[in-house]
């Protein structure tokens, strides 16, 4: 059956995850998630039948939620992690090799997504990260920890701007990125705050005040690699810092953050 549901993920930012990533490449998905008010009529519309795609107890947890809102975040986050990870596996010439309700997408108990095979239950499978916003859904798939984030600009995000941006780091914002409006370049930053403290969540959940923005910036295409210090004392296990890619797309900031082998061994 034909669906509503396709990827949006920007290629330019994809591109510039493989130049500076390297490989294997990650794998990244981006939908658009189905009216709120449609649910559940339009679900199989959007995504095929759900029984060949979601694991049994992803069904159990779907029914669960009352909230069309919520149904439909859920349902699209776990759609789009699947799909990144068939497309990660097939980037390094692999397959998955398994149905897709075979796979459970679950989560730790601080969040952090899981990749769970009912036939192999030992199978270290790829790393996975998951993001709504607005009217989106997202998820990355990388062989080390990750994270992703999509955020939409709105006013909030200047009010409540002493939470995840102090002054210094306004002012390095503005020197990065002279040509962007004040609220784009708080949008990017708050997204790739985001995605850093998922990437680092498989250590320790992270406060966004403890990541500090520094220069330099790197323009790749149409996005920015963002450098972001790690200001935790006394975790030798935390990297100084790491690097996020950022872009933006339409309303939203979207960021990427893949941790090197060195930051995790």
């Amino acid at each position: 059956m034909e669906t509503l549901a396709r990827d949006l993920f920007p290629a330019d930012l994809q591109r510039a995850a493989i130049t500076f990533y390297g490989k294997p490449a990650p794998a990244a998905i981006l939908l658009k998630q189905p009216p709120a008010d449609a649910i559940p009529d339009c679900l199989p519309t959007y995504f095929g039948p759900l029984p060949a795609i979601l694991h049994q107890k992803e069904i159990i947890t779907l029914n669960g939620y009352r909230l069309p809102k919520r149904r439909a975040e859920f349902l699209s986050g776990r759609i789009a992690a699947k799909m990144a990870l068939k497309r990660f596996l097939a980037s390094g010439g692999q397959d998955l090799l398994a149905p897709l309700n075979t796979v459970e997408i679950t989560n730790e108990p601080n969040g952090r997504p899981i990749v769970c095979l009912d036939a192999r239950k030992d199978w270290p499978g790829p790393e996975i990260s998951i993001t709504h916003g607005g009217e989106y859904a997202a998820a990355l798939a990388a062989q080390s920890p990750c994270g992703i984030d999509i955020q939409q600009q709105r006013d909030n995000l200047l009010r409540v701007r002493e939470k995840y941006c102090s002054c210094e780091e306004l002012q390095v914002l503005g020197k990065l990125l002279p040509e962007m409006a004040s609220l784009s370049r708080l949008v990017l930053l708050w997204a790739a705050k985001e995605a850093a403290k998922k990437a680092l969540s498989y250590r320790q959940m992270l406060g966004f005040l403890e990541l500090e923005l520094m220069p330099p910036a790197q323009r790749l295409d149409r996005c920015h690699s963002l450098t972001l210090a790690v200001r935790v004392k006394n975790n030798a296990q935390m990297p100084d810092a790491v690097t996020v890619l950022a872009t933006l797309f339409a309303d939203y900031g979207l960021a990427i953050c893949i941790l090197k082998k060195e930051h995790h061994a």
